[in-house]
């Protein structure tokens, strides 16, 4: 994995993860074996359908128009450290409003179980504290189990039921000995 590549990552202690920035993903959308190649990673992550692409064309364009605040809604691609496997990805869906904003995230099922979502949320929560955000929210199927307990683990308490279960959890300020 060619991390010096990586602008803005966050590591922990199993996943490395790290944000298309405009450039990056133009590779990734136009030559996904060449982003593999310089950044030292293989793309086993979500399936890259019609509807994921569209999307990440989307966001390329969204960067651009944005580049400042680009942290606060672009993807972050999750990395396995130990074999530079993509295996999924997370991000904030916009700008925080209030200090509010929301969090989704998706990962290959063949790599659900092992815990690597929860750390890779408690990283970026972490993350998002110090941008100063101040309250997260997220929302999951009813029938997504899987990621209800990643929220519970990650803090997150239910808030309601509107088809879809919507689950919010506040971020305590860093300290001074933490900032």
């Amino acid at each position: 994995m060619n991390t010096d590549r990586m602008a803005d990552l966050i590591e922990t202690e199993r996943l490395v993860l790290f944000p298309y920035t405009r450039e990056n993903l133009a590779l990734f959308n136009t030559d996904l074996s060449r982003f593999e190649e310089e950044f030292g990673v293989v793309y086993r992550g979500e399936e890259l359908d019609y509807l994921l692409r569209d999307f990440l064309i989307r966001l390329e364009q969204e960067i651009a128009e944005d580049p400042e605040h680009y942290l606060f809604f672009t993807e972050f691609l999750i990395v396995l450290k130990e074999n530079s496997h993509i295996i999924g990805s997370i991000d904030y869906k916009y700008v925080p409003k209030d200090g509010v904003t929301e969090v989704g995230y998706g990962m290959n099922p063949a790599y659900t179980g092992h815990g690597y979502m929860t750390e890779a949320l408690t990283a970026f929560l972490d993350f998002g504290r110090e941008l100063g955000i101040r309250t997260v929210r997220a929302d999951t199927r009813p029938d997504n189990v899987r990621s209800q307990n990643v929220l519970r683990r990650c803090g997150f308490h239910f808030l309601r039921d509107d088809g879809n279960l919507w689950w919010e959890t506040d971020l305590a300020p860093l300290t001074e000995d933490e900032a």
